[in-house]
């Protein structure tokens, strides 16, 4: 009986140690996962600062090369980047406006959800406002736009043209830009073009634009992700004249949010898209969040980039 009693406990300790959660924490390095929460998978990496140092922001550009190839390949996603409005004054006007009839931007929102827009600043505050802003050109002083931003809506570019990485690399490092991972939308696939090469080639001035990259980037429209965005995140906002104008909403989640929010709020994030990638200088650092299975990949994924002597300095 002594001996049946010895194997029970020790066949128990081992179904107890089978149980227990493998601690990964390493392999992930150096992301950090958001381990108490079960909504969802949530990692956070720190940055030095933001605009992003150039040594860390060198590694992050080629993990996301890495990350994007690998949604694409091995799950079957697109990318889709978003920019905050607020972040484009005064580093991102240039680039923004120099690639502006390439990239094809289209302002919607990128707000938390559950938040109302800023509301109209009374005349009084809007007269001091503009004295101060007076006051500062008259002193040859710099104008910075940190006093009218406040009363800005939560705006956020998304684009047309499907560059994804010459994106990242127009606008990555200063805090307001945002990826997410969806499955591919039938309804954006272009189709046939209303004119023939031939008829093309008997037409000059139309040789001077890319036809077929523009006919793709207007089907980018009809994509799904923009109704059915507003019909997930407008809670709140259905007395906003705007509304009806706005062609998205972008959930702007910092780390906070992903506990914070109500359950559903989180389950219509992924039912909006698969994976999650946003700079938050809420948080000092990038976020990515995923509701499927996929930190294996993850873990293979920085694995190789140790291999390869890819490390990344939080210094």
């Amino acid at each position: 009986m002594t001996d049946t009693k010895q194997d029970e406990s020790v066949s128990s300790e081992r179904a107890s140690q089978r149980l227990t959660p493998i601690d990964r924490s390493r392999e992930l390095l150096p992301w950090r996962k958001a381990s108490q929460l079960t909504r969802c998978h949530l990692y956070w990496l720190p940055v030095g600062a933001f605009p992003i140092p150039a040594h860390q922001r060198s590694w992050l550009m080629e993990f996301l090369d890495r990350w994007t190839a690998l949604a694409k390949e091995k799950f079957g996603l697109r990318a889709e980047v978003f920019l905050q409005f607020k972040t484009v004054y005064p580093d991102l006007m240039q680039p923004l406006l120099d690639n502006m009839m390439e990239l094809i931007p289209v302002m919607g929102l990128g707000i938390k959800p559950g938040t109302s827009l800023p509301v109209m600043p009374a005349q009084k505050e809007v007269e001091g406002s503009l004295k101060k802003m007076f006051d500062t050109l008259q002193q040859g002083k710099e104008l910075h736009m940190e006093d009218s931003k406040k009363y800005m809506p939560d705006y956020a570019y998304w684009f047309l043209d499907k560059s994804e990485k010459k994106q990242r690399e127009l606008f990555f490092g200063q805090g307001g830009l945002s990826i997410t991972f969806l499955k591919p939308d039938p309804n954006t696939k272009p189709q046939p073009l209303p004119i023939t090469p031939a008829q093309k080639q008997k037409l000059p001035f139309l040789q001077q634009f890319d036809l077929e990259k523009q006919w793709a980037q207007a089907h980018s429209l009809r994509d799904g992700f923009l109704a059915k965005s507003k019909e997930f995140f407008s809670a709140g906002l259905e007395k906003e004249p705007q509304l009806k104008g706005i062609p998205f909403i972008l959930p702007a989640l910092d780390s906070a949010d992903f506990f914070s929010q109500p359950a559903e709020v989180i389950e219509k994030c992924f039912k909006l898209f698969e994976i999650y990638v946003r700079e938050s200088p809420v948080d000092k650092g990038i976020l990515l969040a995923f509701a499927g299975e996929l930190e294996e990949s993850l873990i293979d994924l920085l694995k190789e980039m140790r291999d390869q002597k890819l490390s990344y300095s939080e210094a």
